[in-house]
């Protein structure tokens, strides 16, 4: 029961913050996972975020815009129009609906500059290859699903960019690890 608690926990760390995940299985003491199984955990965790995040990228991206412009609120109108008077018959009071009136204003800032630099310049793959590491599970799946339509494709480019990633990581803490070349076949038992 220890040891799946142990596996929940890389995995959902791995699902937020993969750069945080492979650390956390392989440093601590108490947890013994091989190689393999570091990397499978740390994997299966990033690939749950991306899954996660490209699923439901619209409707987090449309809440994070409704909450935005909550606490902006300037260029905003009321959710309902002025009511307007119909004063030949009785007074009529009619509401349009439709949710905020927002005046779209292109506003460049310099991260929508880098993002957009990144994304011209390296397409797609340049996302999923910083998006373990620099970007962030969340953040390179909405991106990535924002801009491209086929979400196997972007599991595709995630799944690749992960597993180098995870055999990387994993790969360079058991070299650090590794003091003798006698300790190299413990790492395949």
């Amino acid at each position: 029961m220890q040891k799946l608690i142990k596996i929940l926990a890389v995995i959902l760390l791995s699902s937020v913050k993969f750069v945080a995940g492979p650390p956390f299985a392989y440093y601590n003491d108490s947890y013994e996972f091989h190689f393999f199984e570091s990397i499978f955990y740390c994997v299966l965790g990033g690939m749950l975020g991306v899954f996660v995040f490209v699923n439901f990228s619209k409707p987090i991206f449309k809440l994070w815009e409704r909450i935005r412009q909550l606490f902006k609120n300037k260029n905003t109108t009321p959710f309902f129009d002025e009511p307007t008077i119909d004063l030949e018959g009785q007074v009529k009071i009619q509401y349009k609906d439709g949710g905020y009136m927002v005046k779209h204003k292109r506003i460049f800032t310099p991260r929508n500059r880098r993002i957009v630099k990144l994304w011209t310049k390296y397409g797609l793959a340049g996302i999923a290859l910083l998006t373990p590491v620099l970007i962030s599970i969340p953040i390179g799946s909405i991106l990535a699903a924002r801009y491209v339509h086929n979400k196997k494709k972007i599991y595709l480019y995630m799944f690749c960019a992960i597993l180098f990633w995870s055999l990387a990581m994993t790969g360079v803490f058991e070299l650090l690890q590794i003091s003798h070349p006698q300790e190299i076949k413990k790492v395949f038992e």
